[in-house]
């Protein structure tokens, strides 16, 4: 697809998200009131207090023990919590040696786990998750933390569903200091106005679209950085899976977003 094709798809997706702000931000309001970002992220008041309208802790609290509960019994911050078994498919005589082979998998893949940001920003998807629907992107890291997990507010998210109601294509608005655009993508593209502005003001905030698009025909998945003022594309790449994990913890029929535990509260 191209820049403004994709653009044009994001703007029908956020309309479609756009029913839920209402309902979103009152639970955010209430039960979240440190990931609200409705009226934040447009008007440029980032470290106003925003807890004028919560009288009541209780619906915070309760958030932050739904997380820390689910994350302790399901993802136990620096232990094992899953296991690779060898499946009925895989021979008998063979399943003992297949069986070796995936401990030491799970062994390495928990290595890198407990190198990586994972446990905390497990918990952050999980505070997402009680209002109804958390977002998180996994990105490769460097020679220290080998994977990066960033959780993303749903705020700045939008996405379409594809077949059997699976989420296809993510759209995530974000905002990067020119100067740092090509340190995060190494490949971009900067075209010459774009680089000048950049190097006029290198701190000022340059409005990006990071959309991930699934490909029928070819079954991979296109990912793109798009410069939204010029619709110019700075980065394509192809991937074979989605670096998104979009997770629901309720769905009404006819309803592509969650309905967590808090907009139950809500009266």
């Amino acid at each position: 697809l191209k820049p403004d094709q994709i653009l044009k798809r994001q703007e029908v997706a956020q309309k479609k998200k756009d029913d839920f702000q209402q309902l979103y931000q009152d639970a955010y309001e209430f039960a979240l009131p440190q990931r609200q970002l409705y009226g934040v992220w447009e008007g440029g008041s980032a470290g106003t207090k925003k807890m004028q309208r919560v009288f009541d802790s209780t619906a915070i609290n309760s958030t932050q023990r739904f997380a820390n509960r689910l994350q302790s019994v399901v993802f136990p911050p620096q232990r094992k919590w899953a296991k690779l078994e060898a499946g009925t498919d895989i021979p008998f005589e063979k399943r003992a040696q297949a069986q070796a082979i995936f401990e030491a998998y799970g062994d390495k893949m928990f290595t890198v786990l407990k190198q990586s940001n994972f446990d905390i920003a497990i918990g952050e998807f999980l505070l997402d998750l009680a209002v109804g629907t958390a977002a998180m992107m996994v990105q490769p890291g460097d020679d220290v933390q080998q994977i990066n997990f960033i959780p993303v507010p749903l705020f700045l998210v939008s996405y379409e569903e594809g077949a059997n109601g699976q989420v296809d294509n993510v759209y995530r608005r974000m905002r990067v200091k020119g100067e740092s655009i090509q340190r995060q993508w190494p490949d971009a593209e900067i075209p010459d106005d774009l680089a000048r502005k950049i190097e006029d003001k290198p701190t000022d905030d340059i409005e990006l679209l990071e959309a991930t698009i699934y490909d029928v025909k070819r079954g991979d998945y296109c990912y793109h950085v798009i410069h939204k003022e010029s619709k110019q594309e700075l980065v394509f790449r192809r991937r074979k899976s989605s670096p998104w994990v979009i997770s629901l913890y309720m769905k009404v029929a006819g309803e592509i977003y969650g309905r967590g535990p808090q907009i139950t509260a809500l009266p």
